[in-house]
């Protein structure tokens, strides 16, 4: 039953990506996977439907409009399934678009649709996926996550993190964010991006400390500093990355890394106490 689940929440984290040119695909498909997801390019709507009859599962399907007569099919293979779409369209296709939105209200559960305009910006595409999933609640499933970084065991029905046999445990927001920075080590994850997507439903403004208090509660409370195999850094203005350590030598390198690779550059206020912390 374990391994069932598990399978089911690994295919509802895969997004179909259907009539994406190679950019777009690219574009998109790096910002989905720095979501936790997994893209699966179609390079047409019939090897989709071919995919879906043949029992593969997604969490969402993103389409880029082309064609048209296979509109009709799609939209009911996704209605009988449950599988929300994010559509993709040219200005000249704006009557169509009018006629799903007069369907859309008629959908069944987790069935919704959504759509954006050509020229779309790769943000404004995240966030509307993204957006669809929590809908469906099946972004990043942080409450059936069970993942391992290095001596880092995430345990997502806990919000626990498990760190050399210690039980670690973290409020929402701080384990969402945790895990985001662990599937991204390596990149730097931008504080707009890291606002938008976790603090989606407030309107937190860029230079609102809410971000650095929850940095500092995780890497206080994972011990994210130059001495342990990871270690989470700040730049200025831009926004974090949490960056693996090698893990032969780390004693040796810790002093050289910090100063030369890890210059002090962090967001968080030196005021910063327990009670901001703790109201993070």
């Amino acid at each position: 039953m374990e391994a069932l689940d598990k399978n089911n929440v690994q295919c509802s984290r895969q997004v179909a990506m259907v009539g994406c040119d190679a950019a777009q695909h690219q574009a998109w498909g790096q910002r989905l996977r720095m979501m936790g997801c997994t893209p699966v390019r179609f390079g047409s709507s019939a090897e989709f439907l071919q995919a879906v009859t043949h029992g593969s599962q997604f969490g969402l399907l993103l389409v880029v409009l082309k064609d048209e007569g296979a509109w009709p099919v799609i939209t009911s293979m996704c209605k009988a399934l449950r599988l929300p779409i994010f559509l993709v369209a040219n200005a000249l296709q704006r009557d169509l678009l009018i006629d799903v939105l007069a369907t859309a209200g008629s959908e069944p559960a987790g069935a919704t649709i959504d759509f954006a305009v050509l020229p779309v910006d790769d943000f404004e595409v995240e966030l509307r996926v993204r957006e669809a999933l929590r809908r469906t609640e099946t972004l990043l499933h942080p409450q059936t996550v069970s993942a391992n970084f290095g001596d880092y065991r995430f345990i997502g029905s806990r919000k626990v993190v498990v760190h050399r046999g210690e039980e670690i445990r973290l409020k929402p927001r701080e384990f969402e964010l945790a895990l985001l920075l662990f599937r991204n080590a390596g990149r730097l994850l931008e504080r707009d991006w890291l606002l938008a997507s976790l603090w989606m439903d407030s309107r937190i403004e860029r230079k609102s400390r809410v971000l650095d208090c929850c940095v500092a509660n995780i890497r206080r409370k994972l011990s994210l500093h130059k001495e342990c195999e990871f270690v989470l850094h700040s730049v200025y203005g831009r926004g974090y990355e949490l960056r693996r350590m090698p893990s032969s030598s780390l004693p040796e390198l810790a002093d050289t890394l910090d100063r030369a690779d890890f210059p002090e550059t962090s967001n968080e206020p030196a005021w910063i106490g327990r009670n901001e912390l703790a109201r993070a």
